[in-house]
């Protein structure tokens, strides 16, 4: 054999190896591709039915919950006719309460009115009471004017002159 031949024999034994141990591995991992799916159908199976458990608990549950679900909808009615009540209530006692703050308002304002009035009308008797004072005042200080001036006039008189004379 000559070299050539050995190398040809050497690589034909390694494509051999090669080619074994390729098909070696590709067997291993359809092994292991056929367990993975078997355990995938498995555990698809078990998701599967603990979905359809949990599905199934879920309905009963909210089967019994319908009892729950009415007497929650009759309590939304009444809640909502209370407010509705309470409501035209409210509404009914704010309309009263502006009415009677608007006639708080008018009696307010007439009272006002009379007491500007009232004042005004003392305003005018007191300004004519003064006037009448001052002039009472100025007819007094006239007349003690006048009595003055008599007086001095009288004693001007010889008659009394002579008459304080004889006294002193």
């Amino acid at each position: 054999m000559s070299v050539k031949d050995k190398i040809i024999a050497l690589l034909m034994i390694l494509l051999l190896i090669g080619g074994a141990y390729v098909y070696y591995t590709y067997t291993q991992v359809m092994d292991r591709m056929d367990l993975m799916e078997k355990k995938q159908y498995t555990h698809i199976d078990e998701v599967n039915k603990e979905f359809r458990d949990g599905l199934t608990k879920l309905d009963l549950q909210f089967i019994g919950r319908g009892k729950h679900l009415q007497t929650a909808q009759g309590n939304i009615v009444r809640n909502k006719n209370l407010i509705n009540n309470v409501n035209e209530n409210l509404t009914g006692k704010i309309e009263d309460v502006s009415y009677d703050l608007d006639e708080a308002v008018r009696d307010a304002g007439n009272d006002v009115s009379k007491v500007d009035q009232a004042l005004g009308d003392l305003r005018a008797d007191v300004d004519s009471e003064r006037r009448r004072a001052t002039r009472r005042l100025t007819d007094i200080e006239q007349s003690i004017t006048n009595v003055r001036n008599d007086l001095k006039a009288l004693e001007g008189l010889e008659l009394i002159r002579k008459a304080k004379s004889k006294k002193k």
